[in-house]
């Protein structure tokens, strides 16, 4: 079952999310534009999808579209998702599919035009199973950003998994897709 996230769920997927990226390098997303789900089996929670709504103005979302013809106008509300997170073994059931399409089918509704995610590339490490999820999902794949997190993992302390202490190494591919019907 794919459910808003709840406050009872928070502790479960916060451990998820931690053993996905680290602990420090994600946030719960909060306030007005903030839309999180959790898909549930009989077991608890076994995925998260973190998103919100950013306008076409928000760094993020001129960083994602950076050259694309696609760039959404300054006022334009673009789905951005922070997070998607499945358990290791629920993984390759297609939690992580219907918790992404979840997401975009209630942005759409929101008036979102778009969507954007940054997947995470380890420094010295294969590209992780986001980069061919994201392609299989609609997304197009942008230029690699390097260095993407180091600024934001010195402020915060945050260690990455990958690159130990601060500052993160790690570079990041951007992906976009439009979400309006064709």
């Amino acid at each position: 079952m794919i459910r808003a996230l709840l406050d009872a769920d928070r502790p479960a997927a916060a451990a998820l999310l931690d053993d996905a990226v680290g602990a420090g390098f994600w946030r719960f997303a909060e306030g007005e534009g903030a839309r999180s789900f959790v898909a549930v089996t009989a077991h608890g929670v076994a995925g998260i999808v973190i998103t919100c709504l950013e306008p076409g103005a928000d760094p993020d979302v001129r960083a994602a579209f950076a050259g694309s013809a696609a760039a959404p106008a300054e006022r334009e509300l673009v789905l951005h998702v922070r997070q998607l997170a499945v358990a290791l073994e629920v993984r390759r059931l297609g939690l992580a599919s219907r918790l992404l399409a979840r997401a975009e089918a209630e942005a759409l509704a929101l008036g979102a035009r778009a969507a954007f995610a940054f997947g995470w590339l380890p420094v010295g490490r294969p590209e992780p199973d986001a980069v061919p999820f994201y392609e299989a999902a609609g997304y197009t794949a942008g230029p690699d950003i390097a260095d993407f997190y180091a600024e934001g993992s010195v402020a915060t302390g945050a260690v990455c998994p990958y690159c130990g202490d601060p500052p993160c190494r790690c570079a990041v591919r951007p992906f976009v897709r439009d979400l309006a019907p064709a």
